[in-house]
């Protein structure tokens, strides 16, 4: 702790004391990059996983979609979306959602 009392760890805190510095991308529905990536999951799932959410972790569009978690996603993006295997993979039930739109995305 340095002796303002601040977790030297905690960046958010230490970035959020430097004027004009924002250590965090929007992730907020309404964001630009929130919406691009949305469309790129809903256009082309396969990019998506791949340079979304198995190349940076950002798997957010796909996991308010399939209702899943992080870890989750990236499984299910490894084994489902991006495998060239010709086994089946395990889709997780969520994405079978019976809203009247069929399968999603």
């Amino acid at each position: 702790i340095d002796p303002n009392g601040s977790d030297p760890s905690d960046n958010d805190a230490i970035m959020s004391a430097v004027p004009g510095f924002s250590s965090g991308v929007n992730r907020s529905v309404s964001s630009p990059l929130r919406r691009k990536d949305k469309r790129m999951a809903e256009n082309d799932p396969m990019r998506y996983c791949a340079d979304r959410c198995v190349a940076t972790g950002n798997c957010d569009v796909f996991e308010d979609m399939f209702e899943m978690g992080p870890d989750e996603v990236i499984k299910f993006c490894k084994e489902c979306v991006l495998s060239e295997d010709e086994e089946p993979c395990d889709i997780p039930e969520t994405i079978f959602r019976d809203d009247g739109m069929g399968v999603h995305p």
